[in-house]
């Protein structure tokens, strides 16, 4: 489960089966969101070159995915709807740290935390869906989600000593693992 302490509520497939396109429109909206993430990074910490180039190439790929998700959804007739938000990320980004020493290391580590779910969620929906072009796309990108985390993991060990990322990983993950618990089991990536 890469970082995660828990997997995600049972009763979420099911939801997420029966509201495939709800789940579709906010998936989309999760890769622009990814994306954004990225961009604030590298616009932040110009100086960091590892970072700059790591932030580029993911931007690149998450926009990507954002266009794939597109046309899946104009392959089903379907329009993108307007972002409602994310309640778990939000939720997530509450224990970023305000001071510049900690706040690049919560960034790094929540952003690969939410990829780290976000793969999970992937691998569930590739796993229970009958959709085949979906299961496919799913499956390809839950590994592509799961180099995300180990890149946010990878930069925040090049810029903080190794046992205190273990430390705020264990701790933000604690909390994430408390989030998931009381989710409502929406329609959505990381409901």
């Amino acid at each position: 489960m890469l970082c995660l302490k828990n997997e995600s509520n049972t009763g979420w497939i099911d939801t997420a089966t029966q509201h495939l396109i709800d789940v579709i429109i906010d998936h989309a909206h999760c890769e622009k969101k990814a994306a954004h993430t990225g961009m604030v990074l590298l616009s932040k910490y110009p100086e960091k070159t590892e970072l700059c180039f790591a932030m580029a190439d993911l931007v690149e790929e998450e926009i990507g995915h954002f266009r794939s998700v597109m046309q899946i959804l104009e392959r089903r007739n379907e329009k993108l709807t307007p972002d409602k938000g994310d309640e778990y990320a939000r939720l997530l980004f509450t224990r970023l740290r305000k001071d510049d020493q900690n706040r690049l290391l919560d960034h790094l580590l929540i952003a690969g935390i939410i990829e780290a779910r976000s793969c999970e969620r992937l691998q569930i929906l590739a796993k229970h869906i009958d959709d085949e072009e979906l299961r496919k796309f799913y499956k390809n990108l839950a590994d592509s989600e799961a180099g995300h985390y180990m890149t946010f993991v990878k930069l925040a060990k090049l810029y903080y000593e190794e046992n205190e990322v273990k430390k705020r990983l264990d701790e933000l993950t604690n909390y994430e693992a408390d989030i998931i618990k009381k989710l409502k089991n929406e329609p959505t990536m990381h409901g």
